[in-house]
């Protein structure tokens, strides 16, 4: 499910979360003790939040610190378990459906400066006359240099209504500009078709929603008629910085690439939380050679068909190595329309690879170079650079990789090695350049 961190409170992060241990031990060959260990236990939480309300300074409010106890809680398991309250669930519906509360940009990071990439129609920023280039200085005052596109895009994020004050820097402009923007609902293809020198297809997928397989499909419907008769020599789908999103969306893009076959194996810890996915389908490109794109904010669900296509050896994976998340999340609705995301199992490519903190291979590695050179320091610290991050079943955990993609297409050395990989004859393959690097 979707990865995104949220912020949740932890009042009683070092009563709760860190609690002296117990004298009482519990007893493997008698299950009865690990019971009378976990009542004392809650017998301690709960004599040290009565204690709380009856004497701290200013009375708490009792659901503030049963919400910081439950963070707490989840901050001690993995970074993907979380306490979601009933505002932040209404947002995570909004996006599994394909919308989003915010302004209405698409940003990138280029040498550390946050740039405008795409101005959504009819949205706030359009409205307002953002411009693709526009670089943004700050958000509501606060400088914003540095940040990662998905931190930026959290900052950009809140209540539909709510404000925001961009101060741009704008070519031409000696002075920054400001424009204050009002939240709405943002709805936004997650799947982006274009023809790339009239025989070769690019297919971007910036996130899996509920959208995106049934848009897939109609992308497909349109290859017959985009191309003259004979002329489509491939088609490069573009998985980078994609951070990944629905499961189900995942599997059925998987599906519609491979048509037939074990897709992915989820384990648990328990005998029921194993599933194993199988296609039953056709390939519906009709097995169009492919050329997967992917780099370091290549995540989740993404990383699922990456890895799929990579087994089946249905596509030539290029670019660096993917983020590395390879474990799924079961998001259970709670009475109050909070919910509890937690980690229940890990998952597995078709031929048993587990990419925990290990992430996707490409088949041939491509780091791009920025001509400023910052590009060079674009880098994610991947699943295994997150702390308390569930360790992965290779010799050692890897560390991110490049997540820089530049501007430009002309300077796409990825998509341009793609595409020339796709234009070429077999041989000509054998000699293509396959620089190595993550």
């Amino acid at each position: 499910m979707r990865m995104r961190p949220l912020a949740i409170a932890v009042l009683l992060l070092g009563l709760i979360a860190n609690p002296v241990r117990a004298q009482q031990q519990p007893d493997p060959e008698n299950p009865d003790n690990d019971s009378r260990e976990q009542l004392y236990e809650l017998g301690r939480f709960i004599a040290i939040y009565q204690r709380v309300l009856a004497t701290y300074v200013d009375k708490p409010a009792p659901d503030v610190l049963i919400q910081g106890a439950i963070g707490g809680m989840m901050s001690k398991l993995d970074p993907h378990s979380r306490y979601v309250d009933p505002k932040a669930m209404s947002d995570m519906q909004q996006e599994f459906a394909g919308k989003r509360v915010g302004l209405g940009l698409e940003v990138e990071i280029q040498g550390g400066l946050v740039k405008v990439e795409h101005v959504l129609p009819a949205t706030p920023a359009a409205t307002a006359g953002l411009q693709a280039g526009d670089i943004i200085l700050k958000l509501d005052g606060d400088v914003v240099r540095g940040l990662s596109p998905a931190m930026m895009l959290q900052r950009m994020d809140g209540p539909v209504g709510s404000s925001a004050t961009l101060t741009i820097r704008r070519r031409g402009n000696a002075e920054p500009l400001s424009y204050t923007l009002t939240r709405e609902i943002i709805r936004a293809e997650s799947v982006r078709f274009e023809v790339m020198g009239e025989d070769v297809g690019y297919i971007r997928i910036r996130e899996f929603n509920e959208q995106t397989p049934d848009s897939l499909k109609r992308i497909a419907e349109r290859l017959p008629t985009a191309f003259r008769p004979g002329a489509l020599k491939g088609i490069v789908l573009d998985l980078r910085n994609n951070p990944g999103g629905l499961l189900d969306s995942a599997i059925m893009v998987s599906a519609a690439f491979i048509g037939k076959g074990v897709l992915l194996t989820i384990r648990g810890r328990e005998p029921d939380q194993s599933k194993v996915y199988i296609a039953h389908g056709e390939d519906i490109t009709g097995g169009v050679p492919l050329v997967v794109l992917i780099n370091g904010g290549t995540a989740s669900a993404a990383e699922i068909v990456a890895g799929a296509l990579q087994d089946f050896k249905r596509a030539t994976i290029l670019g660096t190595r993917s983020f590395g998340k390879g474990s799924i999340q079961t998001v259970t609705r709670l009475p109050d329309d909070s919910a509890l995301v937690l980690t229940t199992a890990r998952y597995y490519t078709p031929l048993g690879r587990s990419i925990q903190a290990q992430g996707i291979e490409p088949d041939i590695a491509v780091r791009q170079q920025d001509p400023t050179g910052a590009g060079l320091g674009h880098a994610t610290p991947g699943e295994a650079g997150l702390t308390g991050h569930l360790r992965g079943t290779g010799a050692k955990d890897e560390s991110g990789s490049s997540f820089y993609v530049p501007p430009d297409t002309t300077d796409d050395i990825q998509l341009r090695i793609a595409l020339d990989r796709l234009r070429s004859t077999e041989r000509d393959r054998s000699e293509l350049w396959r620089p190595t690097g993550n």
